[in-house]
């Protein structure tokens, strides 16, 4: 889709949160109407120790994209970079990594932000309203489009994944029955019966097959792309909170990518990876005995019209009837059989390219996100912890008036905050704690549409 990247120059934005003051001139600049129906991104790009901060927009519409660069264009806003360096193309942001801000909906409306600190820049810039819009004449007679955005994962999931085991049998036994019920007058009712085992066995199998082909579509699927750059971009928390819908759990590669995010550490995420794999295993050989099952039971079908024609007819109607009972017999049993074997070679080849995914790309990109979410999580919430603590002590020796205690307490309070000073060193701005960790060495940043 169509993107545009704006720069800021962080030492123009003054110190501190940056970020917020960009997006307060982002959306001062460009109100809710002008940036309705996009996808908001973003974070630093570039090398050197000196960073522009980019907000990367996408949208659906070439012409919603190139009316906010016509805008921030003639914008002389503070913090925005000079005009012939304001800008970043498509081609130069695919080699960039940008975590995701914010949507704006086809209303105007600000959806899937997880940060207050966007919202409240959100409130203000609109408040104050556009201050560097040109031709506000022509832009209140221009017609809005409406533009609506398909999301990267999807509310609901596939009507295949939706089904569940006890429709799928009801609605096979239906046709088995009805076919059954058609072929009593012509065949007669061995032959009746075999063919109503028959066709259960099919629908069954051929509702399992559908349900596997939506599976493999959802694991090169959009959402799987929004996982990858939220991953990249180490928003862990985000991306947990984002695959825990309906959609994203009827997708086994995600199912596991979400339980894994969760974890917290790599032996446990590998360990949930293998339950998983283990569960998905069980469930595709139970869909393979049932349609093993339903091959016996044509042989079965045959066998017990045989034994009561014996009884009730005779040996000789018995007799007459054999070839044609065998025949089907052994059709609808090596049919059956050869499905169930397809449907076995099919689910073996998806688990096992999911796993060989998981291992080659997902559980690397998992590792340092993990690991970098524990050690900032625990180190900062137990230094301000101790910190918290360390107050109350010196309210209480205020409260007494011990001034050798209160020495010793501040001294002990010194300590505690030496300790929390290189935990936050870790971190660039205090804004991209939710969106963005930056660690001490940075590299060089990959796409933000890869």
């Amino acid at each position: 889709m169509p993107q545009v990247g704006i720069l800021f120059d962080s030492q123009k934005l003054g110190p501190g949160f940056y970020g917020y003051t960009a997006f307060r001139i982002l959306f001062t600049v460009a109100p809710s109407r002008e940036l309705a129906g996009s996808t908001l991104y973003h974070g630093e790009i570039g090398d050197g120790p000196m960073r522009p901060y980019c907000i990367a927009i996408e949208a659906e519409s070439a012409a919603l994209v190139g009316r906010i660069r016509h805008i921030f264009a003639s914008s002389m806003a503070r913090g925005l970079m000079p005009a012939e360096e304001r800008f970043v193309d498509e081609l130069a942001l695919q080699e960039e990594v940008l975590a995701m801000a914010a949507r704006i909906t086809s209303a105007g409306e600000m959806v899937d932000c997880h940060s207050r600190w966007l919202q409240e820049a959100w409130q203000r810039g609109q408040g104050y309203g556009s201050v560097a819009a040109s031709e506000p004449a022509r832009a209140a007679t221009r017609p809005s489009a409406e533009v609506r955005l398909t999301p990267r994962i999807p509310d609901k999931a596939p009507l295949a994944v939706r089904i569940s085991p006890a429709g799928r049998k009801a609605f096979a036994l239906l046709l088995a029955f009805s076919t059954a019920g058609a072929l009593v007058p012509w065949l007669g009712w061995g032959l009746a019966a075999c063919a109503m085992v028959f066709v259960a066995g099919v629908v069954q199998g051929f509702a399992i097959r559908w349900r596997m082909w939506a599976e493999e579509g959802t694991l090169e699927s959009g959402a799987v792309q929004e996982t990858r750059r939220l991953l990249a971009a180490k928003a862990v928390g985000e991306t947990s909170a984002r695959l825990g819908g309906e959609a994203a759990q009827a997708s086994p590669l995600l199912r596991r990518i979400h339980a894994i995010s969760k974890a917290g550490d790599m032996a446990g995420a590998c360990l949930l990876a293998g339950e998983h794999e283990q569960a998905d295993q069980h469930a595709l050989r139970a869909d393979v005995h049932e349609i093993r099952m339903h091959a016996w039971g044509v042989a079965a079908a045959a066998a017990c019209s045989l034994s009561a024609m014996a009884v009730f007819h005779g040996v000789r109607p018995m007799t007459l009837e054999m070839p044609r009972l065998t025949l089907a017999a052994i059709a609808g049993f090596v049919l059956l059989q050869w499905m169930a074997s397809l449907l076995l070679l099919g689910g073996e080849r998806m688990l096992g390219a999911i796993r060989r995914e998981m291992g080659r790309e997902w559980l690397p990109l998992l590792s340092p996100a993990i690991h970098g979410q524990k050690a900032h999580s625990g180190g900062i919430e137990k230094a301000l912890s101790e910190l918290a603590q360390e107050f109350q002590l010196v309210r209480g020796v205020l409260e007494r008036g011990g001034d050798g205690e209160l020495v010793e307490t501040v001294k002990e309070l010194r300590r505690t905050i030496d300790q929390l000073t290189p935990v936050l060193a870790g971190f660039r701005e205090p804004f991209v704690l939710q969106a963005v960790p930056a660690p001490m060495a940075r590299p060089k940043a990959m796409g933000a549409t890869a």
